[in-house]
């Protein structure tokens, strides 16, 4: 279990997030997300914006989303479990981390 926590995520493909934690399995499915109310052990912290994408989209796929800032006016403060895709973790520099 891999937990990640980021100012800003956006989870492809329209999932916008402020101060969220997001717990990732071992086989890179998100199981959960949730809101940050304190430090958790083993978590990741990461400033500016983290992107889970689906492993099966190209970085080319992934520079349309450069605009996601502005779009995280709109954050959604909701805490549920999510899809079964597999993901790949980008930060804003478009690094992928995993």
């Amino acid at each position: 279990m891999h937990r990640y926590f980021s100012h800003y995520t956006f989870i492809y493909p329209d999932i916008y997030l402020k101060n969220h934690i997001v717990e990732m399995n071992d086989d890179g499915h998100i199981v959960r997300y949730f809101p940050f109310e304190k430090e958790i052990e083993k978590t990741e912290f990461h400033s500016g914006l983290l992107m889970f994408v689906p492993k099966d989209i190209t970085l080319d796929e992934i520079l349309y989303m450069k605009d996601i800032q502005l779009k995280l006016e709109c954050v959604k403060n909701t805490s549920y479990c999510i899809s079964d895709i597999i993901y790949d973790l980008c930060d804003e520099g478009e690094a992928k981390i995993n």
